[in-house]
């Protein structure tokens, strides 16, 4: 099993970044993070994040990548909570059914969300292998939950992208795919999968992660591309009416890289942050990218 660098991996930020959050009631759109840290390394295995979850003091992160490792790192922050760089801890597989490492097609991480007492529940995108599943804590084998009937004829590339759990426990599965110009935002609990609401598509931009915020409010991250260059939109769904949007970022093409990870957290001025992450497809062309946004409150 490859281990990461040891040494502590200081990120670059990107010129021009800082900007300044207009007030909450002008519900202006976002069209910049505050930061956007670049994160490397030697290791062959490196790359291809397409989630990711903060602990609570936004100190520390759990990455899942789409070739089924999860990675724990240490986040370095300043005085004033701005991102500077990144300590890996360590890197491990995932682990399928009958404990063994998630491999090949199978290891098709897309979504992930962790519960407070250490569970994880993981979504993968693939055909017939789209699928939820639960581990008792990030090393232990997975539990497969029952599967909805759509999710045999998802397509083998737009499965279920963005996962996300509720304080309730309740599980909400997002594909990346449409059914009939609508996105089926799909909701676990009694033991089975509904259609909790339909999120039209909007702009050409697709769901590629999902996270509750502390608030108790659903916040999606969106996708679009275009030749080489992507777009990403942060939008709140609220439990009133989770088919509705409300826009709280969209940045321009090349922007950003292909960001498809989403973690909602606090800091302790009581600024609500979305840190995204991007899959690099282990491409040399792009480039793993940690973003944070400062966004209003609802």
């Amino acid at each position: 099993m490859p281990s990461l660098p040891s040494r502590r991996l200081f990120l670059t930020l990107t010129g021009g970044a800082a900007i300044g959050l207009l007030a909450p009631a002008a519900r202006a759109v976002v069209e910049r993070p505050t930061s956007v840290l670049v994160w490397s390394s030697d290791d062959a295995g490196f790359g291809g994040f397409s989630a990711i979850e903060l602990s609570s003091d936004r100190r520390r992160a759990l990455a899942i990548s789409d070739r089924g490792y999860v990675v724990r790192a240490q986040l370095i922050r300043d005085a004033s909570g701005r991102l500077t760089g990144i300590e890996p801890i360590e890197r491990f597989p995932l682990q399928d059914r009958n404990g063994s490492a998630v491999r090949g097609g199978r290891a098709d991480v897309e979504g992930m969300d962790q519960r407070p007492d250490g569970t994880l529940f993981v979504s993968f995108e693939g055909g017939r292998r789209a699928r939820v599943m639960r581990h008792a804590n990030d090393r232990a084998p997975a539990q497969a939950l029952p599967q909805h009937p759509d999710w045999d004829s998802s397509p083998n590339n737009r499965g279920l992208e963005a996962l996300a759990v509720d304080a309730d426990g309740s599980i909400f599965a997002i594909p990346e795919n449409t059914r009939d110009g609508f996105f089926p935002i799909y909701r676990y609990n009694d033991r089975a999968w509904t259609i909790a609401a339909r999120l039209q598509s909007l702009d050409g931009f697709e769901p590629v992660g999902a996270d509750f915020g502390p608030d108790g409010n659903l916040y999606l991250l969106e996708r679009k591309f275009r030749l080489a260059f992507f777009a990403t939109r942060i939008s709140r769904l609220r439990s009133q009416d989770w088919g509705s949007r409300e826009i709280l970022v969209e940045t321009s093409y090349g922007v950003l890289d292909n960001h498809e990870g989403i973690s909602m957290t606090r800091d302790g001025a009581g600024q609500l942050w979305a840190t995204t992450i991007s899959d690099d497809n282990q491409n040399r062309f792009q480039r793993t990218e940690i973003a944070e946004f400062p966004l209003p409150d609802a």
